[in-house]
C-alpha cells in the first residue's frame, strides 16, 4: 500500500483502509515459502506530527510453507497484530523512511510477515529424530557411564 504525502494532509486521523496484497513476487526465493496464498492487511494511520505517522497493522496470511523433514507442502496461516512509525526524518532509526513524496508500507508489512512465520514446520503425521535423540546417539560409549553420575 502506498500513500502520497498530499493524499495523508486530506486525511482526517485516524484513518482506516484495508487492502488485499499480492506479495508472491517479493516473497519468492524464500527458501521454505513455496506460496503465497492470500495477504490480507487492515490498519489504522495516525498522525504523530508534520510527516510523521504511526500506522497499526493487522495481518492475514494464507502460506504454503515446506515441511523440514519431508519437504511436503504444509498450509500455514498468519494472524498478526504490529505497529509501525514512518518519517521523512533520515536520522530517525526507529521509524521506516518515507522516500519522495510516498509512504510505501509494503517492506513493513513484509518484514513482520517473515517475522511471524516460523522457522521450522512438519507435515502432519512425519516422523523426524528430535534434537535429544541426536544428543543420545552422539555420546561416546567409553563416557556413556558416566552419564549417570550426574
Amino acid at each position: 500500500m502506498k500513500f502520497t504525502l498530499a493524499q495523508l494532509n486530506k486525511f482526517s486521523f485516524p484513518y482506516s483502509f484495508s487492502e488485499d496484497m499480492n506479495l508472491s513476487d517479493d516473497l519468492e526465493g524464500i527458501e521454505d515459502i513455496l506460496k503465497v496464498l492470500e495477504v490480507k492487511v487492515t490498519g489504522i494511520i495516525t498522525s504523530l506530527y508534520e510527516d510523521c505517522y504511526k500506522i497499526d497493522f493487522t495481518l492475514h496470511a494464507k502460506l504454503i510453507l515446506e515441511c523440514a523433514a519431508s519437504l511436503k507442502e504444509v498450509p500455514y496461516t498468519i494472524d498478526t497484530t504490529f505497529s509501525e512509525k514512518f518519517s521523512i526524518d533520515k536520522d530517525d532509526e526507529d521509524a521506516f523512511l518515507i522516500e519522495g513524496q510516498t509512504l510505501d508500507t509494503k517492506e513493513a508489512i513484509i518484514t513482520n510477515l517473515l517475522i511471524s512465520k516460523p522457522t521450522k514446520v512438519y507435515a502432519e503425521g512425519e516422523n523426524f529424530i528430535s534434537d535429544e535423540e541426536v544428543k543420545e546417539e552422539k555420546i561416546n560409549p567409553a563416557f556413556k557411564s558416566l552419564k549417570d553420575l550426574l
